[in-house]
């Protein structure tokens, strides 16, 4: 998955939490870190078992098992 891009439009929260980014694909380590950093603005009642899925791949990944988010 190392450099891989991810589709936001895939993800309705991750396209959410990019507010700021403008491009549709975002690289795994830069998704991992805004799921991190804005976790608090992530509604987890709503997440798809695809984002879920993601989500967990990208903490084995580029968290090594661990994600610290942001409360």
């Amino acid at each position: 998955m190392a450099g891989t891009m991810i589709d936001r439009k895939c993800y309705p929260e991750l396209d959410l939490i990019m507010w700021d980014h403008a491009g549709r694909f975002i690289a795994t380590e830069k998704a991992f870190a805004l799921y991190e950093t804005r976790w608090r603005f992530v509604n987890q009642t709503r997440l798809e078992n695809a984002e879920k899925r993601l989500i967990a791949t990208l903490k084995q990944k580029h968290g090594h098992g661990v994600m610290l988010t942001a409360c």
